[in-house]
């Protein structure tokens, strides 16, 4: 049964009346007059006015109550008819007080629900307000429309992306308020996004449809359709909360990609910074060595047979020792660029740590005044990595420690198994490197904020190198200061298991 319903305004309305009697009964008892009692009936009718939709019930309730007193209280008792002449005016009297009264105390119940409805409908606003303050992607709008469609109108939301240029729509996400299936009506949305107004449930366009439909933002540019099903209930101040809920989320779905355009201009702004970066180091960079190459070999051609053996074999070195430096800077260029870019997957299969360090000492530059030496570890350790890619992580992290360390500096390289990964550790005696550094020292190009110790040349691409072979292994590398000065630098990789023999 209804709580609003023809059968339950009834039996409020008998219930009232009899109890207004009864407690009439009780005051002529005690010796009131009889305006007491017809207060009491007042007092009933806006009792039913409260408690029932109003309008035709206050006029049941207020005959119903002139009648009640006539029969019970007016002389003679039990009796429709009436002795007193004055009565009939009376009656009429007490009749219009009780309806005037009773329209007032409904108009006033009205007043104060439409109040409360206002009131839900602005805290709604509120709620959803500050969830799409946290929402930085497009799914987090759309999920803090559906739990306003959920909480304030207790239905489930439809949401129909707009697609190819805002004139079709895309596959629907429904959001299921109590469980159940949502019915899909892309029919339906697609023509509130065509007239760019409401469709469905309520309006002249589908009216007979199940859900109702908004567009999300302007004609021309709606992100996409928001629909509320079951909307056959929805009053016309729930769908205009819903119209509300939509331009909130529009304005939210427009700083989301307001976000993301500024998001990709900073990332073709620092890749074109990059790339300047790379024109100016190889320019500046490489100009030396090349220029080197060309004069030494300008005088060979020109004064070979004039020089002496010794004095064309250092001219030779000195033309060797450029090229390689070319050729090193070139790999180390390639590999970071394919690594980064995911060009290259590393062809990762289960390696001895002895034999990946080994082989980076006979490819690492040799220089007596930095003795590099190699502290085995205690047991066999495994890791799964691509050799060649880890043996020039580590050749970059050696020649690194040579360079930037002053003359008579020791490097010393080793591997320990931390949990599921094994740490290559390559740590050296040097001045160590500012806390300033640390963090960026694997940028490329970055080679730190002093020259090198012997005017060494630098790109700043070994550990970027490095970064990139521990990310591409699904590892890492850090640095820390070596105890009591140097530095420590660890590439961590995954590690294997030994197996038992």
């Amino acid at each position: 049964m209804r709580r609003d319903g023809p059968l339950a305004s009834l039996l409020v309305t008998a219930g009232l009346l009899a109890g207004a009697t009864l407690v009439g009964s009780a005051l002529r008892a005690a010796g009131l007059q009889e305006a007491t009692v017809v207060v009491t009936y007042v007092l009933a009718v806006i009792g039913v006015a409260l408690a029932t939709p109003g309008g035709p019930w206050c006029l049941v309730a207020s005959a119903l109550a002139v009648l009640a007193f006539n029969f019970f209280f007016a002389a003679p008792t039990l009796s429709l008819a009436a002795l007193d002449p004055a009565m009939p005016g009376t009656f009429a009297v007490m009749f219009v007080v009780a309806l005037v009264a009773g329209h007032l105390a409904a108009r006033l119940r009205l007043q104060a629900r439409a109040a409360e409805a206002a009131r839900e409908r602005t805290q709604a606003l509120l709620d959803l307000s500050r969830r799409l303050q946290d929402c930085t992607t497009g799914p987090d709008v759309v999920a803090a429309m559906a739990a306003t469609a959920r909480e304030a109108l207790g239905c489930s939301l439809a949401w129909y992306p707009a697609a190819g240029g805002g004139r079709a729509l895309g596959a629907p996400t429904l959001f299921s308020a109590d469980g159940s299936s949502v019915v899909e009506e892309g029919s339906v949305a697609l023509r509130a996004l065509a007239n760019g107004i409401p469709a469905g449930a309520g309006t002249p366009a589908f009216g007979s449809a199940f859900g109702f439909y908004r567009p999300v933002g302007p004609a021309a540019h709606a992100h996409g359709v928001a629909g509320v099903v079951p909307a056959a209930g929805l009053s016309a101040e729930e769908r205009g909360l819903w119209g509300s809920v939509c331009g909130l989320a529009a304005l939210a779905l427009d700083r989301v990609e307001a976000l993301e355009q500024r998001e990709e201009e900073a990332v073709r702004a620092r890749d074109q910074k990059t790339r300047a970066d790379l024109l100016r180091s190889i320019s500046h960079d490489l100009r030396t060595p090349l220029t080197s190459i060309a004069g030494t070999a300008d005088v060979l051609l020109e004064a070979g047979d004039a020089l002496d053996g010794a004095t064309r074999g250092r001219l030779l070195a000195a033309i060797r020792d450029d090229a390689r430096w070319l050729r090193g800077t070139v790999e180390n260029l390639l590999t970071v660029t394919r690594l980064e870019e995911g060009g290259v997957s590393p062809l990762a299969d289960v390696e001895l740590v002895d034999d990946l360090i080994e082989e980076a000492l006979r490819h690492a530059a040799t220089d007596p005044a930095h003795p590099v030496s190699f502290e085995p570890p205690a047991e066999p350790l495994l890791v799964r990595a691509d050799p060649s890619l880890v043996v020039q992580a580590l050749v970059n992290l050696i020649n690194n420690a040579v360079a930037h360390t002053p003359a008579g500096c020791a490097v010393t390289v080793s591997a320990a198994r931390s949990g599921p990964s094994v740490g290559l550790c390559v740590a050296d005696d040097g001045p160590g490197i500012p806390d300033s550094e640390k963090d960026r020292i694997f940028e490329a190009f970055h080679s730190g904020s002093g020259g090198l110790p012997d005017g060494t040349r630098s790109v700043g691409l070994g550990l970027s190198v490095c970064r990139a072979v521990a990310r591409a292994h699904g590892g890492g590398i850090c640095v820390r200061d070596r105890k009591p000065h140097g530095s420590v630098f660890v590439l961590s990789l995954p590690a294997e298991e030994v197996p038992d023999v």
